[in-house]
């Protein structure tokens, strides 16, 4: 496997890539590589990873070019509750590799974690972000977006707006996606899920209530599957000449 490091426009000179402090250590100290080994870059601009040999491990020379792996055509924007540190770590990774264009944390009447995160935890975060895109071969990180209650993420959300609700019996996300939407916002709840005033205020902002099943599924659970199978009913998880019209 070749690995991957997501560098800043800044780090790329001509044909010179200088890497990072972290990086080098990265390099030299966990796995080991020397001048002569290659390494794929990319900073979210370039439509392809950059190869690089490197001369040290402090510098790279760019010596070709691969395609990284394709972004989904749905703009999915995730909208996860706030989780114990641990657990919404694990949502802001697997939302990366499934290939969410952005996420955006939501406090809710029901979560145990009710403060926004300071610079530092979104600091942690980002890098969270950068280590899963390089690892599952995107190129591009999604946008980290500020933290904000239900009511208000619901009124600046974008697109066909889908809350998954343990309680929904009738409308399940195939019925919901039958208009084949080009972007979607998800939300999902925390521990005990959405109170009943956030259910309601879903349904008077035109929110669809979905269902994911006649099991409750724990909320670290919950983000990454809606996002899967949302990405799966519209064709997003296949190779671009075999997705879906």
């Amino acid at each position: 496997m070749t690995h991957r490091f997501c560098v800043e426009p800044g780090q790329l000179h001509a044909d010179e890539v200088v890497f990072s402090a972290a990086q080098t250590h990265q390099l030299r100290s966990v796995l080991r590589l020397r001048a002569g080994d290659q390494v794929r870059v990319f900073d979210g601009v370039l439509p392809h990873d950059l190869v690089v040999q490197l001369t040290d491990v402090e510098h790279g020379t760019v010596v070709g070019a691969a395609d990284y792996a394709p972004e989904p055509r749905t703009r999915l924007v995730a909208y996860p509750a706030l989780l114990q540190r641990d657990k919404f770590e694990t949502v802001l990774q697997k939302l990366t590799e499934l290939g969410v264009s952005a996420i955006s944390p939501v406090v809710t009447l029901r979560s145990v974690v009710r403060t926004p995160p300071d610079e530092s935890r979104l600091d942690r975060w980002r890098d969270i972000l950068r280590e899963a895109a390089e690892q599952c071969g995107r190129g591009t990180l999604p946008a980290l977006l500020q933290a904000d209650s239900f009511a208000a993420a619901l009124r600046t959300s974008e697109g066909t707006r889908l809350v998954a609700y343990e309680r929904e019996r009738e409308r399940n996300l195939r019925d919901a996606l039958v208009c084949r939407p080009p972007c979607v916002s998800l939300f999902v709840g925390p521990e005990g899920g959405f109170a009943p005033e956030e259910v309601e205020c879903a349904r008077a902002t035109g929110a669809e209530l979905v269902s994911l099943g006649p099991r409750v599924l724990r909320a670290e659970t919950a983000a990454p599957l809606l996002a899967g199978l949302v990405l799966y009913e519209l064709g997003d998880l296949s190779w671009p000449n075999d997705a879906g019209s």
